[in-house]
């Protein structure tokens, strides 16, 4: 070990030497002032002893500092405030930033799914519970009425749509009561409820576009526009 370290401080003695002379001789040779020719020179020995040393350069060290991921975050976070506040800019980009990413994030089976809920409104689910809190699972004809290529997916399709803030699954029934009847007619349904015993319940929800929902099928989807009065009427 003392061997080694003797070794590696001989080395960069020559080498800091080696630079340092060689900084003298350009200076001389370039006809610089021995104050600057001095001053550069001890800028060389300087930036020997922090490389031998591993330290960053106040320079680099401070330009690191500026470009942190915190620092960027910021950065990006105080343009974000400072375009808001400029109501005198011309900002072609009125949709919402997320939209493309979106996109980027549903198949095309959840396209179809987004844009029935614009077109034909809220639709109706039906929930089984068996007891307080066996769950038997949620049902509804969304993979029939969008036209899926992969109805028998759309639990996890719902998911992904709730999760992207695209849809609401609500607790709350639709107005017309009857739209529930061909859910409860449902084999599965029918199944589920001559096997279950006492406390057997089937409990109405409502599956709709989420307000962002809807702004993202209109900009993003091949849709009709709709009158505001039709959207209300739906369900």
């Amino acid at each position: 070990m003392a061997v080694s370290a003797a070794v590696e401080a001989g080395f960069w003695s020559l080498h800091t030497a080696l630079g340092v002379t060689s900084v003298v001789l350009r200076g001389s040779m370039a006809g610089q002032p021995p104050r600057a020719i001095l001053s550069e020179a001890g800028a060389q020995v300087r930036h020997s002893v922090r490389q031998a040393l591993g330290v960053t350069p106040p320079d680099q060290a401070e330009d690191a500092a500026e470009h942190s991921p915190t620092s960027v975050l910021r950065a990006r976070g105080a343009e974000l405030l400072r375009r808001s506040a400029d109501f005198h800019a011309d900002d072609d980009n009125h949709h919402h930033t997320a939209y493309s990413r979106i996109l980027g994030e549903i198949t095309p089976d959840e396209a179809r799914i987004v844009r029935h809920l614009y077109l034909d409104g809220p639709q109706p689910a039906v929930e089984v519970k068996t007891g307080r809190t066996a769950y038997r699972g949620t049902f509804n004809l969304l993979g029939e009425d969008a036209a899926l290529r992969y109805p028998n997916r759309i639990a996890e399709y719902l998911a992904n749509l709730d999760r992207l803030g695209l849809i609401h699954l609500t607790r709350e029934a639709l107005g017309n009561p009857n739209r529930y009847q061909l859910l409860e007619a449902m084999p599965e349904v029918r199944r589920l409820l001559k096997r279950a015993g006492f406390g057997t319940k089937v409990l109405y929800r409502t599956i709709e576009l989420s307000s962002f929902g809807a702004g993202f099928v209109r900009t993003c989807l091949p849709v009709p526009a709709l009158d505001p009065q039709v959207l209300e009427q739906h369900g």
